[in-house]
């Protein structure tokens, strides 16, 4: 299966690119996808503690299904005044 993975903020400047796209074996999770791009930067690896992630614009669990042609986002949290 293939899904576009985004990524945000601090995220994207640890994989050094806003977004791929992931070739996975189904059944496959966020987590998944995750350590995939973890394993190909590993400076991402440590950011996993304090992200969100979201699957179809969706914020989702780490362990959610997903299937063929999702978009799955990795988001920092975000602050403001």
């Amino acid at each position: 299966m293939q899904v576009r993975v985004r990524l945000f903020a601090r995220a994207r400047e640890a994989y050094g690119r806003p977004d791929d796209v992931l070739d996975l074996s189904a059944p496959a999770t966020p987590a998944d996808c995750y350590d995939l791009l973890a394993g190909r930067s590993p400076a991402l690896s440590r950011l996993r503690p304090s992200l969100l992630v979201a699957v179809n614009e969706e914020y989702a669990a780490w362990s959610d299904a997903l299937r063929d042609g999702d978009e799955v986002a990795f988001i920092p949290p975000v602050s403001g005044g």
